[in-house]
């Protein structure tokens, strides 16, 4: 059969869903997987074959990530978020809804114009029902941000699901505000991602649903403990970490003399993020008074306001999480979830160090790293030099966060594998298409 994934630009969304596609090409089956032309060579890179998505000068005007397109986009956001009436003190909610709120729907605009119409070119919607025309997908499996995929899919009768690359930020938030549907219609809006693939419906003629919101169903590689509640079909599946290639280099291959810990701070906080200096910096002066070895994969933007790295830091630009992570005693790094679930798959605890006002994943992986006992919180601009110290020590000699991170990976390893999931996916394909 043929398989076309649908990725949304950046490594975080591509890498979960290397294992599957693997997996599908071992099988036997034809995979394609299509994106921005920026993503072709991480791509093949992974084995891969690179389907390009039209010019980036094409595209729709981004709206950037945690920033609304419009004065008037703002005020409709504030609508939604009174009717979507979310306890303030419940954390993984509020969070959620804002990762949805400021980036998720922002990496749907980088794709979709804002205010399109059916009469009007939609460039992805409209490249992607090319490829589903002239390549014939049987399933097409599609990134939560890239919605145009579902309506390419039904274009051509092709089954379709969703592969999530994290939290179900998407499915979570639609499915919240299509249970206050009176506080909804009050507001007088709807959720962008609604306002957006209906208007990718209209210009096929597609009747509009909520199987073009959500897939006919979604394959989620998060732990159980941290999936969200859905009344969604959901196919578990288990996360094993893709985090690119490389050659080992030597100084890897020796067992470290010391405890070794791991600072990376991955590449949607350099791309996203507001200077992280004053972070780095008070991080690099804790670890330095510690007996312990440092690998920092930081790059030459984000050491170039640092004075002084100290004797027991290693930084490299980059090096794979998965040559990285089982040499060491515990990781600190900003809550991706790719590094969490990359840090899980060794059983390797973990601190999440956020900066301000972070409203991307980092407060919810460390919920849900605090309620397995795999890691803690740290919050910069609470915390001293001594105090980021005597967390690292804690984590470093307290058991229960071992403890923790076993049973994280024991949870991890609860779901079937990418191998498993193809038997999965073949039975269900015949009955999910639509030949008419």
């Amino acid at each position: 059969m043929r398989i076309l994934f649908t990725v949304w630009p950046a490594a975080a969304h591509l890498y979960p869903s290397v294992p599957l596609a693997s997996a599908l090409q071992a099988a036997g089956h034809e995979v394609r997987v299509a994106s921005r032309p920026s993503l072709a060579g991480a791509i093949t890179a992974a084995g891969l074959t690179a389907v390009s998505l039209v010019d980036e000068e094409a595209l729709a005007r981004s709206t950037g990530a945690g920033k609304a397109a419009s004065g008037e986009t703002e005020q409709t956001w504030a609508r939604l978020t009174e009717a979507v009436d979310i306890d303030p003190l419940d954390l993984v909610a509020t969070h959620v809804w804002r990762c949805h709120r400021d980036y998720a729907v922002a990496a749907l605009h980088d794709l979709q114009p804002v205010d399109a119409v059916a009469a009007e070119p939609q460039p992805v919607v409209d490249e992607l029902v090319r490829l589903c025309r002239s390549w014939s997908p049987d399933l097409v499996l599609w990134d939560p941000t890239m919605p145009a995929s579902a309506v390419a899919a039904r274009e051509v009768g092709a089954a379709h699901a969703r592969l999530l690359w994290g939290l179900d930020h998407v499915g979570w938030s639609l499915d919240r505000l299509a249970g206050r549907p009176a506080a909804v219609e009050s507001s007088g809006d709807e959720d962008p991602v609604v306002t957006a693939v209906r208007a990718m419906a209209d210009r096929y003629s597609l009747p509009f649903d909520d199987e073009l919101l959500h897939g006919q169903w979604t394959v989620d590689p998060m732990p159980s403990s941290m999936r969200l509640p859905t009344d969604r079909r959901v196919l578990p599946m288990r996360w094993i970490p893709y985090t690119g290639s490389g050659t080992v280099p030597a100084w890897l291959q020796e067992k470290p003399e010391r405890l070794r810990v791991a600072l990376t701070l991955g590449s949607s906080m350099r791309a996203f993020s507001k200077d992280s200096t004053p972070l780095i910096a008070n991080l690099l002066r804790a670890l330095g008074d510690l007996d312990i070895e440092v690998v920092a994969t930081l790059d030459a933007s984000q050491l170039a306001g640092i004075d002084h790295i100290p004797a027991n830091v290693r930084t490299v630009d980059y090096v794979p999480l998965t040559q990285l992570l089982p040499t060491c005693s515990a990781v600190i790094h900003h809550g991706g979830y790719g590094t969490l679930c990359a840090a899980a798959a060794v059983g390797v605890p973990q601190i999440v160090a956020i900066d301000g006002d972070q409203v991307m994943e980092g407060p919810v992986s460390a919920h849900f790293l605090d309620e397995a006992g795999a890691g803690l919180l740290l919050r910069h601009q609470d915390c001293s030099v001594d105090d980021i110290r005597k967390m690292v020590t804690g984590v470093l000699e307290d058991d229960s966060f071992r403890r923790g991170a076993v049973s994280l990976h024991r949870d991890l390893l609860a779901a079937p594998g990418p191998a498993e999931v193809v038997s999965v996916l073949e039975r269900m394909i015949p009955s999910h298409r639509n030949s008419d």
